[in-house]
């Protein structure tokens, strides 16, 4: 199983901008568990916003991806993980500022990151994470994006998704004219004299 390599891995996933979309199902993702769920402040187990921001990353995800034939969504195990191009095997997962997830410590969860170890059948895969963090309070999303990491829980490398918005960029000012009352060339007196008398 090959260690993940970062430059592959990326030219991959912005091919056809997969990675603007899958920001942005994670960040509506986001805006429909707030919706829906106003009182996410009060719940008592962090893992229930953990849980339902999953499910609705990967239904979004899988969504935004459906048209693309080198993307197929294999659910497996109380899971479900994309493979792209039959080279990456990525799966959704929520990490910390740190960019690290917090598994429950089941054999398979260990396996993930143990680039040498099949998994799920898939031999030869590159594996990665697409994570999402929050903010401290967990009311905002503060950064999307792939992350690799090694089996003692070492990231190898991130690389956060672009976004989709448009770059605004800054034109130069065309210097501000000056008022036309300034310009205007108001002939004098003696001149329109002088017009008035040819014109006679």
């Amino acid at each position: 199983m090959p260690v993940p390599d970062r430059e592959t891995i990326v030219a991959l996933i912005e091919r056809g901008d997969r990675d603007i979309r899958c920001r942005l199902a994670i960040e509506e993702a986001w805006a429909t568990v707030k919706s829906k769920y106003d009182s996410l402040a009060w719940f008592r187990r962090k893992s229930t916003a953990r849980a339902l921001m999953w499910e609705y990353s990967v239904q979004g995800v899988i969504a935004a991806l459906q048209e693309d034939r080198d993307i197929r969504a294999v659910p497996h195990h109380d899971t479900v993980s994309f493979i792209i191009q039959d080279k990456v095997l990525m799966r959704l997962k929520k990490a910390d500022n740190q960019l690290v997830t917090k598994n429950y410590p089941t054999p398979l969860a260990g396996l993930f990151h143990r680039h040498e170890r099949d998994l799920f059948g898939h031999q030869g895969h590159q594996r990665v994470e697409l994570v999402h963090v929050f903010n401290p309070l967990q009311t905002n999303l503060l950064w999307i994006g792939l992350v690799a990491r090694d089996e003692k829980r070492n990231v190898l490398w991130e690389h956060e998704l672009r976004s989709g918005g448009a770059t605004i960029l800054e034109l130069p000012t065309a210097p501000r004219p000056a008022p036309a009352a300034d310009t205007v060339l108001r002939p004098t007196k003696p001149e329109i004299e002088k017009r008035e008398k040819e014109e006679e």
